[in-house]
């Protein structure tokens, strides 16, 4: 095809598009309809604004809107519409239910009498409908009647009130307006039960429970934060929970495999990722044994989740150890807001199988979600073929799978009163994936079983919550030399905790959020390459306080303290992490913030305990000697961070900017090889010789990593959202500039991402993003090609890389049948490390059906 044509037929396929009513991001779309429709009801233009508003609710449904709504029409005069409005909004159940009733019966009551006092239809006051003319006598009985019923009315009226009045006069925190800019009184209820990420006091505001262990607007957030949300997981053609994060300002990826990936935060990626804490429903996903993430082995799937939120910076101030750089926070759909079923099949490239199901759905006071999945797909590229002299295929009977896996989730709700309940949740999942060790280790396989219970119960003001993780199954290496002893592993990890949080407002000098919490953890691992059974216990507390002294100055004031097992030389210590954050709000809609923070990653039970003679590939009955250290100190970070965060929702808009300086000591590394004694340089339990020993030690080098991110969400017209983000960052070290500095240049230079999607109300949806990573220099240990018994640091150039993603959906049946064209790693052909898989392009087809 020439380019005239190809030109042309892409100018006639916009056409047609946009000859379509269209919809854009939806919260961005509602959120420009809802403000308009608030400035036309203040100049007094009801039925233009009414119009606006009804439109914001139809494309994403809000409490609150309803309630403006209902105030429109009675401002209005209009009784009949405002009645049928305020019972909308009440059948939302929402908190302050109570003072609408009593609302409702002052209208009634209004409506009746006025009805009671009008003249008959085709009278006018004062005559009669007779041709005579004639004055008619005194009003008949009906007049009695009428007045009767009025009295009856405002008896029920005052026994309204008088209810709405002892609700009332309970203690209740503070409501803002719904719609505080418009100056029109509204409610500011979000009872729906929707626990989406904007169904706070004002609609369609963006709302983050992460970064203050409560939920608050992300204007007010001391963190910069990132939200994903279920419409963004749908339109991405992501198939995967590492794809999603590309989006993000600042979130290095490193796919190794279809089912390994490794995700970091402003730098400092490698291997084994150990310095972001991931979270699902706030239950850490951390694995402990390695100190890493299982994206592959995490319980839930993309269908199930409501929104993520990424804190970008420390924020080990309220969460402890190994939040690092960041917390990811996966937020699932709460039970009982979602259809009573919804089936979704996919199947495409790599052989790739999924199936899934997930039903909402409430009994009383009861709600519960229960899922089911399974999935499959094999590698983009194997490391050696079958058949080979050399290296024998170890672990699952199908070398080219990738990942594998079936698990099954329920989480139940019970809810005694508002503000009063109690959750049960838990899930088992069977699964085979990929991880790639440090040092000389390559491409393991763990086939692994994975299980989780948990409670919640909140009681006002106390919440409690208790988790237990499991994880148990066989890993070892999927290549390994004929002759050589084998690596083979059985793990076996399981983790109690059990923690209490308590909230509190008062008004000192100003308005203080106080937050206090305490923590407890029971560690226990049983791992092969580890000297012995290991148990520890970590206790924590924590507490935050939320200061608005004037009304654009907040301080927000945080101090955790942690107490680990090994951190005082190997003997009981405490890790403190305080953070100090101003929020300074001028005007409506823009926030500037700034803080200073700490934060740390304590040492992983395979940096403290282990005892793990590796062989020499290519060298029969030689080992290297790989051990931990229960000396080892916490690896520490210095922050500080300006930014402003912004928004317009007249244009559909809204950003983020960050700028950033990270100090980062006594990171966690193996050492260099050191040779050993004449009288320790055998092993007698392998029964090799030991061509030296690499212990894990804490680097002397101080690194210091600055950066600027920005992001920005644009829904300039009805039928287009746009995505944009940008990332710069620059790692240095103290070392000699003639040093090797591998965490300085394995981190990329600049991170680009742009997302593009268009919905149309014919039920089409066409989405495409890319991201784009500057390229790096990975410095590795391997053996040196010139003596195999050495071990050297290999530089290893990785070339720049775009990944490519598209989605075309088609709603074949509304609320019932689509079906979704996906395409991933259109980007064409590379790698994310240089030992990872070289990742190629494959294309699925999805059929969901919610009957």
């Amino acid at each position: 095809m020439n380019p005239p044509t190809a030109f042309r037929r892409g100018a006639l396929l916009a056409l047609c598009l946009c000859a379509t009513e269209a919809l854009a991001d939806a919260r961005l779309e509602a959120r420009r309809h809802f403000r308009n429709g608030m400035n036309l009801i203040e100049q007094k233009q009801f039925d233009e604004g009414i119009a606006e508003l009804e439109e914001a609710y139809n494309i994403k449904p809000h409490p609150s809107v309803l309630y403006n709504i209902a105030r429109a029409y009675q401002d209005a005069g209009r009784l009949e519409e405002a009645l049928d409005a305020y019972k909308r909004y009440l059948a939302s159940n929402p908190p302050d239910a109570a003072s609408v009733q009593a609302q409702v019966a002052r209208l009634e009551a209004t409506r009746q009498a006025a009805q009671a006092e009008a003249p008959a239809p085709g009278t006018q006051a004062g005559t009669s409908g007779s041709a005579t003319g004639l004055p008619m006598p005194p009003p008949p009985p009906t007049s009695i009647q009428a007045q009767q019923q009025l009295a009856a009315l405002m008896e029920r009226l005052e026994k309204a009130v008088a209810r709405a009045e002892s609700i009332s006069a309970q203690p209740q925190a503070p409501q803002p307006a719904a719609a505080p800019a418009t100056g029109a009184t509204s409610s500011g209820s979000a009872g729906s039960g929707d626990t989406s990420g904007d169904q706070g006091l004002v609609p369609y505001e963006e709302r983050v429970v992460t970064a203050s262990r409560r939920a608050q607007s992300s204007l007010e957030a001391p963190n910069a934060t990132t939200v994903i949300t279920a419409e963004d997981i749908r339109l991405s053609g992501a198939t995967t929970l590492p794809e999603l994060l590309r989006r993000v300002p600042g979130a290095d990826v490193m796919a190794m495999g279809v089912g390994s990936a490794n995700v970091s935060l402003r730098g400092f990626n490698q291997r084994l990722a150990n310095k972001v804490l991931v979270l699902v429903d706030g239950r850490t996903e951390y694995q402990d044994f390695l100190g890493l993430t299982l994206w592959a082995g995490l319980p839930i799937g993309l269908e199930e989740i409501d929104r993520i939120e990424v804190i970008r910076g420390p924020g080990s101030a309220l969460y402890g150890a190994n939040a690092m750089l960041g917390v990811i926070n996966i937020i699932t759909q709460a039970p009982g807001t979602g259809r009573r079923a919804r089936f979704g099949v996919m199947g495409g490239g790599g052989n790739t199988v999924q199936g899934s199901f997930v039903s909402h759905g409430q009994s009383g006071d009861l709600r519960y979600r229960a899922s089911a999945a399974y999935r499959q797909e094999d590698k983009w590229t194997r490391d050696y073929a079958s058949g080979r002299p050399d290296f024998a295929v170890e672990g699952p009977a199908d070398p080219d799978l990738g990942v594998r896996g079936a698990r099954a989730n329920l989480s139940t709700v019970y809810t005694f009163q508002e503000g009063r309940s109690i959750g049960l949740s838990g899930g088992v999942h069977r699964y085979l994936t990929e991880i790639y060790p440090l040092g000389l280790l390559r491409n393991y396989y763990i086939d692994g079983l994975g299980a989780y219970a948990k409670a919640d119960v909140e009681l006002g003001a106390v919440k409690l919550k208790a988790f237990w993780n499991h994880l148990s199954g066989d890993a070892g290496p999927q290549y390994e030399a004929i002759g050589q002893r084998s690596l083979g592993i059985q793990v076996a990890s399981n983790v109690f905790n059990g923690e209490a949080l308590y909230a509190r407002g008062f008004e000192l000098a100003g308005e203080h959020q106080v937050n206090i919490g305490v923590e407890g953890r029971l560690k226990r691992v049983a791992f092969t390459y580890l000297d012995d059974l290991r148990e520890e216990f970590h206790a924590a507390a924590f507490v935050q306080d939320d200061w608005h002294i004037v009304q654009p100055l907040r301080l927000i004031v945080s101090y955790r303290v942690d107490r680990h097992p090994l951190l005082d030389k190997g003997n009981p210590g405490l890790a403190q992490s305080p953070r100090l954050s101003a929020v300074f709000q001028p005007i409506e809609g823009h926030a500037f913030r700034a803080s200073v923070a700490t934060a740390f990653r304590e040492p992983t039970f395979l940096e403290s305990y282990t005892r793990l003679p590796v062989p020499v590939p290519g060298v029969n009955g030689v080992s290297l000697l790989t051990t931990g250290n229960r000396t080892l100190r916490p690896e520490r970070l210095n922050a500080l961070e300006l930014g402003w965060r912004g928004e317009s929702p007249r244009l559909g808009l809204d950003w983020d900017v960050a700028l950033y300086q990270n100090t980062v000591k006594d990171l966690i590394a193996l050492s260099p090889v050191q040779p050993l004694p004449a009288g320790e340089s055998y092993d007698r339990g392998t029964g090799s010789y030991l061509l030296g020993r690499s212990m894990f030690t804490n680097e002397a080098a101080i690194y210091t990593a600055r950066g600027v991110e920005a992001g920005i969400n644009v829904s300039p017209i009805d039928g287009l959202g746009v995505k944009a983000s940008a990332a710069y960052q620059h790692i240095s070290s103290d070392l000699p500039d003639d040093g090797q500095c591998g965490t300085c240049s394995q981190t990329p230079a600049f991170r680009l991402f742009g997302g593009i999607t268009y919905r149309t109300r014919t039920d089409l949806e066409f989405g495409i993003e890319a991201a784009f990573t500057s390229s790096t220099t990975w410095v590795e240990r391997e053996p040196s090609a010139s003596d195999p018994t050495r071990v050297a640091l290999i530089a290893n150039n990785l070339p720049a890389y775009t990944v490519v993603n598209a989605r075309v959906g088609y709603t074949v049946v509304k609320d019932f049948v689509s079906v979704a064209l996906q395409g991933s790693q259109l980007g064409g052909s590379h790698a994310e490390h240089p030992f990872g898989n070289r990742i190629e392009r494959r294309v699925f087809a999805n059929l969901t059906v919610t009957p």
